[in-house]
């Protein structure tokens, strides 16, 4: 970022002060250069990075939630996958149940590129028992606390209302 403030801040000085067309030319081209590496770059990593975070935590996701807790002492982990914010992926919440103890902690881990949120309630009513709040892409929430109370709780994403699961409490 601090390479295309300085190419901009650049390119004003080279046309604020006069200089030559060709001159001018040459910093538009190697800046234009920059920004496509850039570019490219960043996403080629993000991209490479996100795959192999879905392949790991898939696993780990998996295995962690057929009893309800990780091995890192009774968290829960649930993955909003790649591709869940478009309502024609059929990707969603994974898994779509989970049951855990009560008051125990749950992650949402979104492998998605795009904001996403797990709000307890029914789509599009919100009853306030969790929320994690907007979970950037490739990123986790923080470790939400799951109700005291017995029961099943119903949740969606505000930003996806398709996007449903449920925590049971028992």
């Amino acid at each position: 970022m601090l390479i295309i403030i300085l190419y901009v801040v650049l390119l004003l000085a080279m046309i604020s002060t006069k200089h030559d067309i060709p001159l001018v030319a040459i910093g538009i081209t190697s800046m234009i250069l920059v920004l496509s590496v850039v570019s490219f770059v960043d996403v080629s990593t993000t991209e490479t990075f996100a795959q192999g975070t879905n392949a790991t935590n898939a696993t780990t996701a998996g295995a962690a939630n057929a009893t309800g807790a990780s091995a890192a002492g009774g968290q829960t982990t649930v993955a909003m996958p790649l591709g869940s914010s478009a309502a024609t992926s059929g990707a969603g919440y994974e898994p779509p149940e989970v049951t855990v103890s009560p008051g125990a902690t749950v992650v949402w881990d979104n492998q998605d590129n795009a904001l996403h949120t797990a709000t307890s309630g029914k789509s599009p009513t919100v009853d306030g028992k969790f929320d994690t709040g907007i979970v950037g892409a490739n990123q986790q929430s923080k470790p939400v606390t799951m109700p005291t109370e017995p029961g099943q709780y119903p949740y969606f994403c505000t930003l996806h209302p398709f996007l449903t699961g449920t925590v049971v409490v028992q």
